[in-house]
């Protein structure tokens, strides 16, 4: 599992290369990260070595803050797959109440014939 910051830097390079070697620098990974997520230029170099050592991003050059980059098939896997998860499973408010409601009409009504059933049964 990837930490913030390094998940938020292997999606930039999933988006902008699309499987195809492209130079970005930096200030381009910099100006892309999500708000709640902020580093320097050391903090780039290092994710970007990260993923390119664990076989998610092929870096085939870095010089002063330039990257010629792209996402290899796990990279975009792991982006893929952390997607899913989070959209897997995922109820609304709408339908929470749906299933809410229809549970205690199943509950009442279960509720019901057994007190009809006890009542029949003792008197």
């Amino acid at each position: 599992m990837l930490d913030k910051l390094t998940s938020a830097i292997l999606n930039i390079v999933n988006e902008q290369t699309d499987g195809s070697y492209k130079v970005l620098e930096t200030s381009d990974f910099i100006n892309m990260l999500p708000g709640r997520v902020r580093t320097d230029a050391a903090g780039i170099e290092n994710a970007l070595q990260y993923l390119s050592e664990r076989g998610y991003i092929d870096l085939r050059y870095s010089e002063k803050g330039t990257y010629c980059i792209t996402s290899l098939p796990k990279g975009r896997t792991y982006t893929e797959s952390v997607m899913a998860d989070k959209s897997k499973g995922k109820r609304t408010f709408k339908n929470q109440m749906i299933l809410t409601f229809f549970g205690a009409m199943l509950g009442a009504f279960c509720g019901g014939c057994l007190a009809g059933l006890l009542f029949l049964f003792v008197l």
